[in-house]
C-alpha cells in the first residue's frame, strides 16, 4: 500500500498555480430539463471552496468564465453567477454577456439602496436577477 502525500494549503496552492477550477451545478426547469448551470469557484480539485473570501471567489468565477467561455462551461445554457455586494456594486458581472448570464444575488447581500440600484442597472442592461438560497418570507 502506498502512502498518499498530504498537501498543505501552501503546497496545494503551489501545485494548482496557473490552473483554473470551476464547478457547475445544474439548475432544472419544471420538466426536469437543464435550464442552466450555477458556476462555482473552486481553489482545487476538491468539490468545495476552502477560503473565506466570498468576494475573491465571486470575482474569480467571473474571470474564469471570461477565460474559459460560457459556451464551454454551460453548453449553450444560462450561467448563474454568484454575486457578492462588491461584485454587484462594481458591475464586474457586466463583463459577461447578458443573454447568457443570470446574476445570482447571494443570501449574505443586504438589499439596501445601493444594491437595489445595482440590480436595476443590471436589469436595464438585460440581465436576469435570481436570489441565492431563497426561502419563503426572505426579507430580500
Amino acid at each position: 500500500m502506498r502512502d498518499t502525500p498530504v498537501l498543505t494549503d501552501s503546497k496545494r496552492a503551489s501545485a494548482n498555480a496557473g490552473l483554473r477550477f470551476v464547478a457547475r451545478q445544474p439548475i432544472f426547469d419544471r420538466s426536469e430539463k437543464v435550464f442552466g448551470y450555477e458556476l462555482l469557484f473552486r481553489d482545487g480539485i476538491e468539490d468545495y471552496f476552502r477560503a473565506s473570501d466570498a468576494d475573491a471567489a465571486s470575482r474569480s468565477t467571473v474571470d474564469s468564465s471570461l477565460r474559459m467561455g460560457l459556451d464551454v462551461l454551460c453548453d449553450g445554457r444560462r450561467a448563474f453567477i454568484n454575486c457578492t455586494r462588491d461584485v454587484l456594486l462594481n458591475d464586474h458581472v457586466t463583463l459577461l454577456p447578458s443573454e447568457q448570464t443570470i446574476v445570482e444575488v447571494l443570501e449574505s447581500v443586504e438589499a439596501d439602496g445601493l444594491v437595489l440600484a445595482a440590480c436595476q442597472r443590471l436589469r436595464e442592461a438585460g440581465y436576469l436577477i435570481a436570489l441565492d438560497d431563497f426561502v419563503a418570507n426572505d426579507p430580500r
